[in-house]
């Protein structure tokens, strides 16, 4: 053998498993076996010393075997594969080289999901992903984009030709066009009178009586597909109305609507699992205390503890449609105060600034202690909440 095994090596069937040295003669299985307990009992692999490459005689002291015993099964050892030798000719131990190639990947692997764990932690600090998210979660959702797991013997590049193909198919699908029968312009006076009436056009999976057609998107989307009205000036004008925009919510009302909602609600699933219909309703223009409100008015009337938002979908839309008729015209934003300004400006840079000293440091427990110095030199607050920062730059005259 000329160049050391590798993982693929061992995968294909080069490196027998080591039940088959049973199957060995006596006397090679018995050198066999001193010579694997002798590497481990000294933790090696290559019988080197230094640069010094152990020969035969060597080898047979080294493992307490006779020179001869082993110039007579060594050569049977190596065409069973339980010994071979490297390109400087020193003998080694397959078996042993193969655990500690994959010990090694064991450890990449952990160090790599060590890092991706600092660095959501860091980016959860930093307010950049919701609290109750999961790094898990967070792999998972990344998986679904990515069109899940490769397949069997699939390559990167393979896997991702065909998440391309199948996207594009699913969208060609979806906008496929359907042959719809139209009154035909034609005039009865230069009509066939000889032609058959009952003809049918089969088109695209539809029976349809013979006469002008018109492409039509197969799921009937108006949107996407808009219908022409003919004008009194014989011109066609489009209707395509546009649909709603939905605003955006910032994630410190978010949050903070979550947990009034899961404190007045008492839910039997986490938080993680209310945070996208209460996003829903915000984006959609529902204002918070409202939605409160529905939530703590149909939690006094429920008999048993709900699982999640479902339970609250008909009194929060009963009560948004109340809202909007007593008050059709959007309420003014309050007028933030200066303290209330510097408190979230403050917070915002002293998160920058804690995500950079994760990355630095790649310790939580120490870049935790050392922010701790850092915000009492500065006279902030230790937790990088916006609650806290509110509560240290509140003036005292105010009340909470």
């Amino acid at each position: 053998m000329t160049t050391l095994p590798t993982v693929a090596d061992f995968d294909a069937g080069v490196v027998p498993p080591w039940s088959m040295i049973r199957t060995m003669p006596a006397e090679a299985r018995g050198v066999a076996h001193s010579l694997i307990d002798t590497l481990k009992a000294n933790r090696m692999i290559v019988l080197r010393s230094g640069t010094h490459m152990l020969t035969d005689a060597e080898v047979a002291t080294f493992i307490s075997e006779s020179p001869d015993v082993l110039a007579r099964t060594l050569p049977m050892i190596e065409q069973w594969g339980f010994a071979a030798r490297d390109d400087d000719g020193a003998l080694y131990s397959p078996h042993l080289l193969q655990r500690e190639i994959r010990r090694q990947e064991r450890a990449r692997r952990r160090a790599q999901r060590n890092e991706n764990l600092r660095r959501f932690e860091a980016a959860q600090a930093a307010g950049e992903i919701p609290v109750g998210d999961t790094l898990k979660a967070q792999q998972a959702r990344k998986n679904g984009m990515l069109g899940g797991r490769r397949r069997n013997g699939e390559t990167k590049e393979e896997a991702y030709t065909r998440r391309i193909r199948a996207t594009e198919d699913a969208a060609r699908q979806r906008h496929m066009p359907l042959m719809v029968s139209v009154p035909s312009t034609q005039s009865a006076e230069t009509e066939n009178p000889n032609q058959n009436r009952n003809r049918f056009s089969v088109s695209g999976g539809s029976v349809s009586p013979v006469g002008s057609s018109v492409p039509l998107g197969i799921d009937i989307d108006l949107d996407n597909y808009p219908i022409s009205t003919p004008t009194s000036d014989e011109t066609d004008q489009t209707q395509n109305p546009t649909p709603a925009q939905k605003a955006s919510v910032s994630q410190a009302i978010l949050t903070d609507t979550v947990e009034k909602v899961m404190e007045i609600a008492d839910f039997t699933e986490g938080k993680r699992q209310q945070y996208p219909a209460i996003r829903k309703w915000l984006s959609e223009g529902c204002p918070p205390h409202v939605l409160i409100e529905a939530v703590r008015a149909h939690k006094q009337v429920l008999t048993t503890r709900p699982n999640h938002m479902g339970a609250f979908q008909g009194p929060i839309r009963a009560a948004w449609e109340q809202y909007q008729v007593q008050t059709p015209d959007p309420m003014p934003e309050p007028v933030m105060e200066e303290w209330e300004k510097q408190a979230r400006a403050d917070l915002a840079e002293d998160r920058r600034k804690w995500s950079d000293l994760m990355q630095q440091l790649g310790d939580y427990g120490r870049a935790k202690r050392e922010w701790a110095q850092t915000a009492a030199s500065l006279g902030r607050p230790t937790e990088l909440t916006l609650d806290a920062y509110l509560d240290a730059y509140r003036p005292q005259d105010v009340a909470a």
